[in-house]
């Protein structure tokens, strides 16, 4: 074991599993839910006592091991003490839902990642066990195994650290491969562009098994800041808790998709701002979905009275397939909101500005600039490199760029193009800053015209009688679907018939069914995005059984 934390050193190691040996002493990681903290030399001697149980108990070098845990110490030590055994951390999720639902669902995973251990913790113990059943050889480890300290494998920059299953808003989820080079390469980027310090003390709620949520967590320690770690479910319940726990701390950053702004702006009454501190704010990152201009502006609002700065929210960009940063604004800056033609950038793939007021005006936010390393490109429908203002493809190039998918050649094939991977997503860039457009699998294309289903859902989120706003928008036979969650008390069929006429007053588009489910129904990611093709596919097996057992019903 090291003596520990030798200033400075822990960015620059080669793998992650000597990193975790070599952080500030400093570091400090608190659990403000259980009252449980760890520090430096805590998260050295702990992870090393695990990665030799892992070792004693037959797990090789180069094995992906999953990690089923909630939130809490486990999850660092966890982490590291996969990674200083040698082997690959898989970040599990134990979904909503029952025992049963959970491991069937996670038995793809482990099959595909080809596991043969799992660790787990108590709290998931039932789920374990009816995975064990499902997946024959499987071992299940208890999250507290430990041993006495004793000689570890050899872990090499090229060999798998992580594998980050894809939350899959597109389709099915995939195993990301990192690289401990990529991993690290990605921690570098984002201190080096986001500014990290010592100084600094992370604010989170985000799901371990996320990129952001992640990496997001580890950048800050590898600078040698701090960290405040809450379960997502606390947040949910009670979002004003991370405004609490920002100023009982001297917080200065904090983590979020855009959803979780519009939650916590809701929160931040008059009242609660009157009795918080939020002086050191310094980042607040929004990410991981559709950064929305409504949600930057209220945001500003919301927090000057608390003199908050305008440059303290973060509108980035990034994924899983880059380990997490791709873009990031200059730190200090406010956020960039543009306005464009909606119908020039979907028809025609250009930017053209307009007036706020002008009636086909369309806001979007700056993402930033690439981050330190990561090389990016615009690319148009005939492989040409797109000026500026022209809507292109957006391909990544880089050191903490995956390797491919996990045994999954075809898959990966499909993601390069030599050195550039393909996102999928679709933007342009201004002023040397981007903006994210949307995806390239998800325009809506109804008789030649091009719809972003952002668009469709902006307006119908704003009809009344739409559940928190809640919908999801999509293309199936020349029409436009929309999926809305309806409130209680409210006529289903009198909302629809209102989303149907707010479209087509403001799209001019007419061709649009809308079905209303229950709250709740409709599903995101694990990043916040809503899952359309889920969601098509869900509306599909809905209409067939409709269809089997009542001839004439009719499908909307």
């Amino acid at each position: 074991m090291s003596s520990g934390g030798d200033r400075g050193r822990a960015l620059d190691c080669a793998t992650l599993a000597e990193a975790a040996s070599l952080l500030d002493p400093g570091v400090t990681v608190s659990f403000p839910g259980t009252g449980e903290r760890l520090t430096a030399a805590d998260l050295d001697r702990k992870s090393e006592r695990f990665a030799a149980g892992l070792v004693a108990a037959g797990v090789k070098p180069g094995e992906v091991v999953g990690l089923l845990l909630p939130t809490g110490p486990q999850v660092l030590l966890g982490l590291l003490g996969v990674v200083r055994a040698g082997a690959a951390a898989s970040m599990l999720s134990a979904a909503a839902g029952t025992p049963e639902r959970s491991a069937e669902r996670l038995a793809l995973v482990v099959s595909t990642a080809r596991m043969r251990y799992l660790v787990v913790h108590e709290d998931h113990s039932d789920i374990a066990h009816i995975l064990q059943r499902m997946s024959p050889g499987l071992v299940v480890l208890d999250a507290n195994l430990t041993a006495p300290p004793g000689r570890l494998p050899e872990v090499a920059e090229g060999d798998l650290a992580v594998l980050q299953y894809t939350s899959g808003s597109t389709g099915h989820p995939k195993g990301v491969m990192l690289p401990h080079s990529a991993v690290q390469a990605a921690l570098r980027s984002i201190v080096a562009s986001a500014r990290l310090t010592r100084q600094d003390t992370m604010v989170t709620w985000l799901p371990h098994y996320h990129d952001m949520g992640l990496f997001g967590l580890l950048a800050p320690l590898m600078a040698g800041g701090s960290a405040q770690v809450l379960p997502p479910l606390a947040f949910i319940r009670r979002p004003a808790r991370v405004l609490q726990l920002l100023s009982d701390h001297g917080g200065t950053l904090l983590m979020g998709p855009n959803f979780s702004y519009d939650r916590i702006v809701a929160a931040a009454t008059p009242e609660l701002l009157s009795n918080l501190d939020l002086s050191r704010w310094r980042l607040a990152f929004n990410g991981a979905e559709p950064v929305k201009a409504s949600t930057v502006e209220a945001f500003t609002k919301c927090f000057a009275s608390a003199g908050v700065p305008e440059s303290v929210m973060y509108p980035v960009y990034g994924m899983a397939e880059a380990t997490l940063p791709i873009t990031f604004p200059e730190p200090g800056t406010v956020p960039r909101i543009i306005h464009v033609d909606r119908t020039e950038l979907s028809d025609h793939g250009r930017c053209a500005l307009v007036a706020p007021h002008h009636p086909a005006a369309k806001p979007l936010v700056s993402v930033g600039r690439p981050v330190q390393d990561m090389q990016l490109r615009l690319i148009d429908a005939t492989g040409a490199d797109c000026a500026p203002g022209q809507v292109g493809e957006i391909q990544i190039s880089g050191p903490c760029v995956t390797s491919g998918y996990f045994a999954n050649r075809s898959a990966t094939a499909a993601l390069f193009e030599g050195p550039w991977l393909h996102t999928g997503d679709l933007g342009f860039q201004l002023d040397g800053d981007l903006f994210i457009a949307g995806r390239t699998k998800e325009m809506i294309i109804v008789r030649g015209q091009n719809y972003f289903p952002e668009d469709v859902e902006d307006l119908a989120a704003r009809q009344t009688g739409v559940h928190r706003g809640r919908c999801v928008a999509y293309a199936e036979n020349e029409h436009v679907v929309v999926v809305a969650e309806i409130a209680p008390n409210y006529d289903p069929s009198v909302v629809c018939t209102e989303i149907r006429q707010l479209i087509a007053d403001h799209l001019a588009l007419t061709a649009v069914h809308v079905h209303p489910v229950r709250p709740g129904w409709l599903s995101r990611t694990t990043s916040g995005k809503w899952q359309r093709a889920l969601t098509q596919t869900r509306i599909r097996e809905q209409n067939t059984i409709l269809a089997s057992t009542d001839p004439d019903a009719p499908g909307d």
